[in-house]
């Protein structure tokens, strides 16, 4: 059965149980379904001696890989033809580029935990990596994740668990060793003798080496301590390994009190290994990144390194050699990185950040000697991601009318290897930044969708609230495929007649340090709330706006405050949609406190939670959870409307079988958007059209 026909007949079930004009409902879903096939990119990688790059693109629900030179039209390598909710990911290129490898099904998130039924398949998929060969051939190299070649070629390594397996491409592999624990990720010594294993063994995080010129040799682990191990990174003559290692603050912490985080030198040859560098008390003092971002030892013998010591995001640099250093920092402070690369011949840093605004991100060049950085990406663009492709420079750019797709760089000539696709007869709205003040003061940004112009007024009007909470909307279509739907629900809606409000709350990221790690967010007092509770307000004082339809919606920790605003503010907000949520944010136990002091976390968890104010709740409410969510417990949900059901609250609620947290299929986004449209219009009195 393809996509379409699966699309045709969810539009005729809900069509058929919904009480809207079922003409009008039809219309509705193609116009949303049009918006949610538009073609999103992911998974960018590129070859390191040639120009051949790859990714993962989702276009109608269906997942292929495709394959470009120098960024000319791409081909299809793979041919499924499914939205089956198997995902493709992992991707991975040989040097030469002539050889693909990737994983087919499991969970990028969660890739030791059963893998995923979305589509509940009679026979579940298993998570594989398979191996495009040369010849056009496909093969499968067995279960696991995360497949990465050694500089020379000659090998694949994966993991599966504690397992690590290596072979030559286009060979059964074996485990050459099994440990406790996971291993997360795999670093290959410029030579290709050694790999590097990080393994996350819950408590603690270890790195060991594997020796490939003696393969059945036990591996050597570096010098193990009591914290995290990781980001792990080869000298470029191999002799040495760069790592950081962190330590988990307890919640208690005092901000900017403690050395929780140090950068490690060990040497392969002596297996000695010192401190080279540990992060001072005061702004960042604490390790983060964003996932995905690594250390970088570079030919000369600097190490390359992100951290937040002026509060913002910044990649610095120091001597690899010399342990009385003072880093020096590259990127332009007031702004934050998402990723970087170093040119081939180290003379330049090629990164993305937020310069000079934090809510557009582009691509920018600079020299290693720390001048003015040049823009790579237009200004029409957002790009949070880049990689090199032997002579290219390759970013996933995005824009207000297309997702995430490919722009190539290379002799200076920009390319464009996907054609944008714009649903026939949509317009689409440019949000606008609007700036707003929440009850103590934070300015806080947010994206304004309005109704198409004409559009009679004043109108309904939703809140927006994003999840993670590390996470920032933008102007325009998100990277993140979980949010670039959310986006296409944000426009549709506009187009419907609502105003909508894409709010960024404290402890999003984009921001800087201070907004990141807010006093008081989450468990330790929701204070991120006064911010949504900011934007209903910013809605109801416009004119455009009727004060009495303002909804709001969101998932995950974007469920959590939509239920949170519902259950504190059904006086502002008269209806919500609430995707996975949570609602007890109480914790069973934290280690290493008094039991007052025990008591005292449990106590605030608990006021921080939507269920502790079901008292004030009498807004109606959507909720929409899978049950194979690892994110969030499915029995989160399940409580909220066990207590709804008490109080005698109107809900309406909705399960997806097999379903992960991001739902794994287009149909699914599809059917729960349709439910939240159908709710939201029934409950602020919108009529279809």
């Amino acid at each position: 059965m393809t996509v379409r026909r699966l699309t045709l007949a969810t539009f005729a079930l809900l069509a058929s149980t919904f009480s809207s004009a079922n003409a009008a409902f039809t219309q509705d879903a193609a116009r949303l379904h049009a918006l949610l096939a538009m073609p999103y990119g992911s998974g960018l990688t590129g070859a390191t001696n040639s120009a051949r790059l790859a990714w993962v693109e989702r276009r109608n629900g269906i997942r292929n890989i495709l394959i470009s030179d120098g960024g000319a039209a791409p081909r299809k390598v793979t041919a499924y033809t499914q939205d089956d909710g198997t995902d493709l990911w992992g991707l991975a290129l040989s040097p030469d580029g002539r050889t693909l490898a990737f994983v087919e099904g499991g969970d990028a998130e969660y890739p030791n935990n059963h893998a995923p039924n979305a589509g509940n398949a009679a026979v579940p998929g298993k998570e594989t990596v398979r191996v495009l060969l040369p010849n056009g051939r496909t093969i499968t190299a067995g279960e696991g994740h995360s497949p990465v070649f050694s500089p020379d070629g000659r090998l694949l390594a994966f993991m599966r668990g504690g397992a690590l397996l290596v072979g030559q491409p286009g060979q059964t592999p074996r485990v050459v060793m099994t440990t406790l624990g996971d291993i997360t990720a795999l670093h290959w010594s410029p030579d290709s003798n050694h790999l590097a294993l990080e393994i996350d063994r819950g408590s603690h995080s270890l790195i060991a080496l594997w020796n490939a010129r003696n393969s059945s040799a036990a591996p050597v682990f570096l010098p193990a301590a009591l914290g995290h191990d990781q980001n792990a990174t080869f000298s470029p003559d191999g002799r040495a390994i760069a790592f950081v290692r962190a330590y988990q603050p307890l919640v208690t912490a005092e901000r900017g009190k403690g050395h929780f985080w140090s950068l490690q030198v060990y040497d392969t040859a002596s297996g000695a290994e010192h401190t080279l560098w540990t992060a001072p008390e005061g702004t960042g003092n604490r390790f983060w990144v964003p996932e995905g971002m690594d250390l970088t030892w570079t030919r000369n013998g600097q190490l390359l390194f992100p951290w937040e010591g002026s509060g913002w995001l910044r990649l610095c640099t120091l001597s690899a050699t010399a342990p009385t250093a003072t880093p020096r920092c590259l990127t332009p402070d007031q702004a934050e990185i998402a990723s970087y690369r170093l040119s081939a011949d180290e003379t330049r840093l090629l990164y993305t950040a937020n310069i000079g605004d934090p809510d557009h991100w582009r691509a920018w060049s600079q020299p290693l000697d720390n001048t003015q950085p040049v823009a790579l990406s237009a200004p029409n663009e957002q790009v949070m991601d880049l990689t090199l492709a032997g002579p290219a420079i390759a970013m996933m750019a995005t824009g207000t009318e297309q997702p995430a797709h490919p722009v190539v760089l290379q002799n200076t000539i920009r390319h464009l290897p996907v054609t944008p696709i714009v649903p026939n007869g949509f317009i689409f709205t440019h949000p606008q930044v609007v700036h707003f003040r929440s009850e103590d003061g934070r300015d806080i940004h947010g994206q304004l969708f309005l109704p198409p112009a004409g559009t009679p007024g004043p109108h309904p009007a939703l809140v927006f609230v994003h999840g993670g909470p590390h996470r920032q909307m933008l102007p325009a279509f998100n990277p993140m495929g979980y949010y670039s739907n959310a986006y296409a629900m944000n426009q549709f809606l506009s187009s419907r007649g609502y105003v909508v409000l894409a709010v960024n709350y404290r402890s999003g990221t984009g921001y800087g340090l201070d907004f990141r790690t807010a006093p008081g967010i989450g468990r330790a007092g929701a204070s991120e709330y006064k911010d949504v509770h900011a934007a209903g307000l910013f809605l109801r004082s416009r004119s455009d706006v009727v004060s009495s339809k303002i909804g709001i919606w969101g998932g995950s920790w974007g469920g959590y405050l939509t239920a949170l605003a519902l259950a504190r503010n059904s006086d502002l907000f008269v209806a919500g949609a609430d995707f996975h949520g949570v609602h007890d944010m109480t914790e069973p136990d934290h280690s290493g406190l008094s039991p007052e002091e025990k008591q005292r976390e449990k106590n605030c968890e608990w006021r921080s939670s939507p269920i502790a104010d079901i008292a004030h709740w009498h807004s109606p409410v959507l909720l929409i959870h899978g049950d194979d969510d690892f994110n969030v417990e499915f029995d989160q949900s399940v409580l909220l409307a066990r207590t709804l059901v008490d109080r005698n609250i109107p809900f309406e609620d909705h399960a997806f079988p097999g379903e992960r947290h991001a739902f794994l299929r287009t149909q699914d986004w599809l059917q729960a958007y349709l439910w939240t449209l159908h709710f939201l219009d029934a409950k602020l009195n919108v009529q279809p059209h």
